[in-house]
This record gives structure tokens, sequence and C-alpha cells, in this order.
């Protein structure tokens, strides 16, 4: 592995030189926290710039060293850096692959690395493992501009590797050059694809998967087209049928009339999807999600020390808590709450799955993020926090549920939105919320005793505390009843 490290290290640069688009990452590690402090990313196209012998022409190094040169500006003021730079398929078929190197030398003056193709599907996988929950067994798919990587993993181990020299340029390039989407160019993209496919299809087939991730901006440019023609972005194998209909009847791709699709993507959208649907095809998928995380990410956790033995979002949770110096003594009084809650509605109509568990959880370790902003309203400003920060591991839902979690953990419960407008929120979710601040309520401060005398239980949508008369814990629940009714949640207290 080629990379320039400082002799402080604290910053991690990571470079992706991908055969369409160049990405620049720059963090900074801290506490085993990586917090991202810039992205940068500029289509450069460089496998357009191949031509039939495999020679970069010099115009397309021109546009891939100006890019560079940028990049570095973007350096300048980095202290104490490891800096590491991967370059893929478009480099690693290119003959004059060395000249572009030494050229890039004088305006980047750092090791420029160009990777194996399954040393970049590694890379992928490590960058999804990273910042994306992963379940079981998982099958990654990146469709980058000259190659498609193949990748099935476990936890932060893969176990099935593979790189084709196939991606949505080169392809676009050999079928779809002017343009023109025809019923034959279809066909022979996805048979060329097929053919590719055909030698390893076997293995990802008998693979016992749970669940199956795209990556890569073609992947991405996929799922935004599903969003916009179904009000959804999963990626199945029927509507993958439909697009490819759909791409030969508007003939070309400037007549694509996809508002959600970027200019820069139309001509490559008939060669990604003739590529991906023949993946699904061929391997046996049937349906599949876009998540964010590829290569540049991989790159970067390469140069961190961030673990590997514990759940990436639990490792976010302990991030998070030493960044922002939150109690944890208290913390833990409210997940001893938390635990006794979850045994009592056990049986009943709010019993908690592991997940919802979880996110209770979490949420409890994190309530008192804001306070380090201020105390009177740290509840809307944890929620800021949480919502504007990047959370490695939660998916989107896991996070809009946290940031819920947390901004609603005392205080008014107001569940509209900034026009006034009420939040989509389900029940399960308002439940959450109810049980959290009754948790919170039931520690009753920093020091006193855990109250094994309350039971806590639910009937017909109400949750029902018994307790024995406490005229301060009285009040405060009384309080509480007030404001959920409020936000039309029931919370019904009996006294003995």
């Amino acid at each position: 592995m080629e990379k320039y490290i400082s002799s402080r290290t604290n910053h991690l640069v990571a470079m992706d030189l991908g055969s369409n688009s160049f990405h620049l990452i720059i963090a900074r590690e801290q506490d085993g926290c990586v917090q991202i402090m810039h992205r940068q990313k500029q289509t450069v196209s460089l496998a357009k710039g191949l031509d039939a012998d495999n020679h970069l022409s010099e115009s397309s190094m021109n546009i891939a060293l100006a890019c560079l040169h940028e990049f570095n500006l973007s350096l300048a003021n980095i202290p104490n850096s490891a800096i590491r730079i991967v370059a893929t398929q478009a480099l690693r078929q290119a003959k004059n692959s060395q000249l572009f190197i030494d050229l890039a030398k004088k305006v980047l003056p750092y090791p420029i690395e160009i990777i194996t193709g399954k040393l970049e599907a590694e890379l992928i996988y490590k960058g999804v493992a990273h910042t994306q929950p992963l379940r079981g067994n998982t099958f990654i798919i990146d469709i980058g501009g000259g190659s498609t990587e193949l990748v099935i993993g476990h936890n932060f181990s893969t176990s099935l590797t593979d790189s084709l020299a196939m991606g949505c340029i080169s392809v676009q390039k050999k079928f779809f050059i002017n343009g023109d989407i025809t019923p034959q160019a279809m066909q022979d993209a996805q048979k060329y694809a097929v053919e590719k496919l055909f030698t390893l299809a076997d293995r990802y087939r008998e693979a016992d998967n749970n669940t199956f991730i795209g990556t890569s901006g073609s992947i991405k440019a996929i799922s935004q087209v599903m969003l916009e023609l179904y009000g959804d972005d999963k990626i199945t194998a029927k509507r993958l049928k439909r697009l490819v209909k759909q791409l030969i009847g508007w003939q070309h791709y400037k007549n694509i009339p996809l508002r959600s699709l970027d200019e820069a993507r139309r001509p490559l959208l008939a060669s990604a999807v003739a590529i991906l649907s023949s993946c699904f095809s061929q391997l046996g998928i049937n349906q599949m999600s876009f998540r964010p995380g590829g290569l540049r990410e991989g790159v970067l956790y390469d140069l961190s020390q961030s673990r590997t033995d514990i759940d990436t979002r639990d490792r976010t949770i302990h991030n998070l808590i030493r960044l922002h110096h939150i109690d944890r003594a208290f913390s833990q009084r409210v997940l001893q709450q938390l635990t006794l809650i979850r045994k009592q509605l056990k049986n009943t109509s709010a019993q908690l799955k592991q997940d919802e568990f979880s996110l209770l959880c979490w949420a409890a370790q994190l309530h008192e993020i804001g306070i380090a902003i201020n105390s009177k309203k740290r509840q809307h400003h944890g929620g800021y926090i949480l919502e504007h920060s990047e959370l490695p591991g939660f998916s989107e839902d896991e996070k809009s549920t946290l940031v819920l979690l947390v901004r609603y953990h005392r205080g008014q419960i107001k569940l509209t939105d900034e026009i006034n407008q009420p939040l989509t929120i389900t029940p399960r979710t308002k439940l959450l919320i109810q049980i959290l601040r009754l948790a919170i309520i039931l520690t009753q401060g920093r020091l006193q005793p855990i109250d094994a005398e309350v039971d806590v239980s639910h009937h017909e949508n109400a949750l029902i505390v018994k307790l024995v008369a406490q005229p301060e814990l009285q009040h405060k629940l009384n309080s509480e009843v007030e404001k959920q009714a409020n936000a039309n949640l029931t919370l019904t207290i009996k006294s003995e």
C-alpha cells in the first residue's frame, strides 16, 4: 500500500481516481472518531479518453491533471496527514498510465497506487461496512465507469470478491456511442454483460445472502429514477425490466424525461441499466437498495484506527459520547430504567422488538448531547446535532428516529415541521418517544435509586403507569400526562 504519512498523523485523506469521477475526502480522527471535514468530486470521464489501443489521450489527461491540481489546493492547509491515493480500471487498462502518474506528481506530490480489481472490491466493502448497517451476509455491487465490482462479506470480512472489466462508460462506448437506445443495442449490451458474468455467476447465486446493496454513482442514479417513477427508491427485477423497455421507447438519451437524472448521467443510464439488469438475472437478485459509502470511504477507514470488533453503530455512539462529554453515569441509569420497562411491557401490544429497544438505548445514551450548547433547550440542540452529523452505521430511517427521540425526550411534544405541518411519524415511533420520556422521569435524577415498585403496562393505545403515591414524582407524571395529551398521546397514571 502506497501512502504518505506525516510524523504526527491526525488527519486522513483519501482520493479515489475513478474511471468516471475523481473523489477527495478529508477527515479528522480524534479519540477513535472519524469526522468528515471536506468532500470534493469532479466528473473527469477518464475512461472516455482511452483509444482503441488503450492509450489515454492528451486532452483526457489534461482534464484529470487539472482536477488533481484543485485537489492539491484543498490539501494545502491540512496538517499531520495520512494520505492514500488509489486509481482504478481506467489507469489499470491504460498502457501509458506511468506517463500520467509522472505528470500527476508535478501537480500532486504524493504516491498514486493503481490497485487491483479485487483490492478495489475489498475496499468498497470496507467503506460500506464502516458507514452502513449490515445484516448478515451482504452482497454488494458497484458499477463504476470502467469496471464492476462484486463482493460478499459478513461484518467487516469479505468472503467472495470479483472485478469485471465492464463499466457504464466502457459499455456506453461499445453499444450506445451515438446516444441511440435501440432494442438491438440494449440486447447486445445485456448479452455482453451476461457473458462477463457467466464464469462466476454460480458462486454468487449459491451464496446465502441476507442483504443486497448497490453503491456507486450509477446505481445511485438508478435508485433516484425508481423514486421518481414509483415513489420509493427500491430497485427490483420487475422495475428494471420496465425501465429497459422505457429506455428503448425513448430511443435516445436526450429524450429521457426524468428530472431526477443528472445531465452527466443521462448518456450513461442505458449502459448502467444493461449491466445491473444482467446482474439481477444472472446472480439471483430480486431486490437491491442503494447505499452511500464505497471505495473512497474504504480507503479512508483503511487509514484509520477505527475498531472493527464492535457494531459500527455502537462505535458511532461511543465516539459521540466522548466527543460531546456526555454524562455516562446518568445515561446508564436511564438504560437501567428502560430495561425494567421493557420487561414489564413483555406480552403486551407494546412489547419492544430488539431493533426498537436498541434505538431507545442509543437515544438514552445521547439524549443529553445538546447540553454542551445550552442546557435549557438541550433537546432541540441535541436533535440538531444528530440531524446534521454523519452517523456511520445508521440507516436514514434509524437516524431519523434517533433524531426524533432526542428532540422530544423532554419539554413540549410538537410533532410538526417548520411550517406547522404534521410530521409523518409511525405509531411505534410515537410509542418509543413516550417510553423514553417516561424512563427519564422515572429515573428521578442522578442520585436517587431506581424505584422497582413502579409498574408500566400498555392497553388500547394507552401507556399506563401504576405506582405507590410519591408526591414529587406524581407531580412530574401529571405534568407529563398533559404534555403527551397535547400531542394526542395517551399516558395514564394510577396511584395506590
